[in-house]
């Protein structure tokens, strides 16, 4: 066998073409394919978030939650509006789920009369859970305003109006002085309101049951009605009633305000205290 020579610059050529391959060889080896779909969602990386804005001509608050828990207290004479809590993300394992908690933002706008709070997230979660869980405290004087996919719903204290959207969970609304309209499809929806006159209380559930309670003071047009369930008034004088096995209509004082509950599947209680 002859012995090959290389020129000095053939030899150069060679150990940069080699040097080149080695190279590449080593960026495919350590590529990972983040759109992959994760395994399971063992691990978790957490981290929390606050926010404070000075009360000025705001009356409201209006969030857009999509997976996790929503706490919210009225404060009195709140100066200030504090917005906190965790965001978080489990995955297959601590590192990825790491990597992907940049992808869940809160955002929150000041918009002169209102506060606007959004959750954003990628569309495509891959098999990763995101979860933002929220701790809102605000003026009890101020309007309150929740759509939310996936969580537990409590507020407490409030002195105004509550609109609530919500599809998996349940909602507790706590000492509430104020107009209601909270829909639910698959949860149980609690109340404690005092509805002021001419204010209006309407909620909605499709699989999951109502449970209202309110001062036997109440002034109110009231109906309720079911699919499959049963609807039962306790502690409270309804007058000139008309009741069918799933429907129940009547007055409560003098009818000043409007009281309209609805379920598909589950029962509706409502008692007086």
């Amino acid at each position: 066998m002859k012995n090959i020579r290389l020129s000095k610059n053939t030899a150069a050529i060679f150990l940069l073409i080699r040097a080149s391959l080695f190279a590449l060889t080593a960026c495919d080896v350590r590529v990972i394919d983040s759109d992959d779909n994760v395994a399971n969602t063992n691990f978790f990386a957490a981290e929390s978030f606050a926010f404070e804005i000075t009360v000025n001509n705001q009356t409201r608050l209006n969030l857009t939650a999509i997976n996790g828990p929503v706490g919210v207290i009225g404060v009195p004479g709140a100066t200030t509006a504090k917005i906190f809590g965790e965001r978080r993300v489990e995955s297959e394992s601590e590192a990825d789920a790491k990597a992907h908690l940049k992808d869940l933002e809160v955002r929150v706008s000041d918009r002169q009369s209102e506060i606007a709070v959004n959750t954003v997230q990628p569309d495509n979660a891959r098999g990763r859970n995101y979860k933002v869980i929220y701790h809102l405290h605000l003026p009890n004087t101020w309007k309150f305003n929740v759509d939310h996919v996936n969580g537990m719903v409590t507020i407490d204290s409030l002195r105004n109006d509550v609109l609530l959207k919500l599809t998996n969970g349940s909602v507790e609304l706590r000492e509430i002085f104020g107009s209601v309209e909270a829909g639910l499809v698959n949860g149980q929806l609690t109340g404690r309101l005092w509805l002021p006159t001419q204010g209006t209380c309407k909620m909605t559930t499709v699989n999951g049951p109502i449970l209202l309670n309110i001062p036997k003071t109440t002034t109110a047009d009231f109906s309720a009605a079911v699919t499959n369930g049963d609807i039962n008034l306790a502690n409270l004088a309804l007058h000139n009633s008309v009741s069918t096995p799933k429907s129940l209509r009547g007055k409560l004082g003098d009818g000043q305000g409007a009281i309209s509950l609805s379920t598909v599947n589950g029962n509706i209680s409502v008692n007086g205290f």
